[in-house]
């Protein structure tokens, strides 16, 4: 949050995109219910654009979902802007999901309209099929970029599959500008760009922003796009609000552990 912050004030007038590719949660430990309760607050303070659903945090929104029905946690905190084209909620108390979301900006007078989406994979079968609806990523990634093209300009997918599959999206549905892997990658991995699709790989655990600064508004193809990963070492300093927060799940975590 300091990062983008400092980027806002060095630069006003270029609107700034946070992606969140998703796999927030921390699922099938003691300490979770701990974790993502300040995991969720945390991710409700940060003013993202769009948050990727995945097969990983499925369990958890719909425990969250019920705390909040219960008046256990704040309702306001679940309403967040969660994209998925290939799953369907069908469990009471579930967050709202969007199968796209489309943002307008204006450069030079000019508007530019980008579409977010997202697909999630299940390889192992485990969505519940009495909860959830779930679509094949490929073939609802393909119908949805169809429902784009006439309202936008640039198009985003989100991902939880891994590169060998986001690449044969990238192909297989052309379409999308860009496409965010978030496969759970403990090391760096270049952006690749793979037809008219820029694959991007976040740093798993947040310890690192990726960046991908885009010209819009131009008719070369593909996008002329840098990318490149921020870390977030010492170098960046907290943000005063979020920072706090961070201490004081903290110390709620230490607090139960010793417990």
């Amino acid at each position: 949050m300091s990062y983008w912050n400092a980027f806002a004030r060095k630069y006003p007038g270029i609107p700034v995109l946070r992606l969140e590719g998703g796999s927030i949660f921390n699922f099938g430990v003691a300490e979770g219910p701990v974790v993502n309760r300040w995991m969720l607050e945390g991710t409700a303070k940060s003013g993202l654009d769009a948050v990727n659903l995945t097969a990983w945090d499925l369990p958890v929104w719909q425990e969250l979902g019920d705390l909040a029905a219960s008046g256990l946690i704040p309702r306001e905190q679940l309403a967040l802007p969660i994209v998925s084209a290939n799953l369907v909620a069908r469990a009471a108390n579930f967050p709202r999901v969007e199968r796209y979301l489309i943002k307008e900006y204006s450069f030079g007078g000019k508007a530019v309209r980008v579409g977010i989406t997202g697909v999630l994979a299940d390889p192992d079968e485990r969505i519940s099929k009495r909860d959830f609806g779930f679509t094949e990523p490929q073939a609802a990634a393909r119908q949805v970029v169809e429902e784009l093209k006439p309202r936008t300009d640039y198009r985003i997918l989100l991902t939880d599959t891994d590169i060998g599959k986001a690449i044969s999206l990238s192909i297989g549905v052309p379409g999308f500008h860009m496409i965010v892997v978030g496969h759970n990658y403990h090391s760096l991995l270049d952006a690749q760009q793979i037809g008219d699709s820029l694959l991007v790989v976040p740093l798993n655990e947040g310890r690192a922003i990726g960046e991908v600064r885009l010209t819009l508004g131009g008719s070369t193809t593909p996008v002329p796009a840098e990318a490149r990963a921020i870390p977030l070492d010492r170098t960046v300093p907290d943000d005063p609000v979020l920072g706090q927060l961070v201490r004081t799940a903290q110390a709620d975590l230490e607090t139960f552990r010793r417990k």
